[in-house]
C-alpha cells in the first residue's frame, strides 16, 4: 500500500508537468530539445496507461476514507487521460463510436457522483468505476492499433 504513494506522487507531477503554459505569449520560450514539446499530450506519448492500471489498481484497494480523501487528484487523473485519448483519437481522424461515447459518458457521471458517496457505496462505485477505465483503456489500446 506505501508503494502506491510515491507512483501517485510521480503520475500526477509528470501529468501538471506536461498540462503546463507558459504565463504569457511573450514569455521567452523553454528549452525544450529533450522534450516533444510540439506533440500533444497523447496516452502513446506519455506512456499513461500503465500508471492509470496501478493507480485504479491501488484505489479500488483502498479504505472508504483514503478514496475519498484522493477524489480530487483521481478526478484530474482520469481527465486528462480521457483528454489525451481524445487527442490521440483527432490525431488519427478518428471519430467516436457510440459504444466509445457512452462509455466517456459513465465514467464522466462516475466522477461526478462519487465525491457525494462514502463508506460502502463508495467503495461499490468506485470499483464499478475502475472497470469502466479498464474497458475504456483496452478500447483505446484497440483503436490505436489500427
Amino acid at each position: 500500500m506505501r508503494m502506491m504513494y510515491p507512483v501517485l506522487m510521480v503520475a500526477m507531477v509528470t501529468l501538471a508537468a506536461c498540462d503546463s503554459k507558459p504565463d504569457s505569449a511573450d514569455a521567452p520560450a523553454a528549452d525544450t530539445s529533450h522534450m516533444m514539446a510540439a506533440a500533444p499530450m497523447t496516452m502513446a506519448g506519455m506512456g499513461m496507461l500503465p500508471g492509470m492500471r496501478a493507480h485504479l489498481d491501488s484505489v479500488a484497494a483502498m479504505p472508504p476514507t483514503q478514496m475519498a480523501a484522493m477524489m480530487p487528484a483521481h478526478e484530474g487523473l482520469v481527465t486528462r487521460m480521457m483528454d489525451a485519448m481524445g487527442t490521440d483519437m483527432r490525431g488519427k481522424g478518428m471519430q467516436p463510436s457510440p459504444a466509445w461515447t457512452a462509455l466517456s459518458d459513465s465514467v464522466r457521471q462516475d466522477l461526478a457522483e462519487m465525491p457525494k458517496l462514502s463508506g460502502k457505496g463508495l467503495t461499490t462505485s468506485l470499483q464499478a468505476h475502475a472497470a469502466r477505465m479498464q474497458r475504456m483503456m483496452v478500447m483505446h489500446e484497440g483503436m490505436m492499433r489500427m
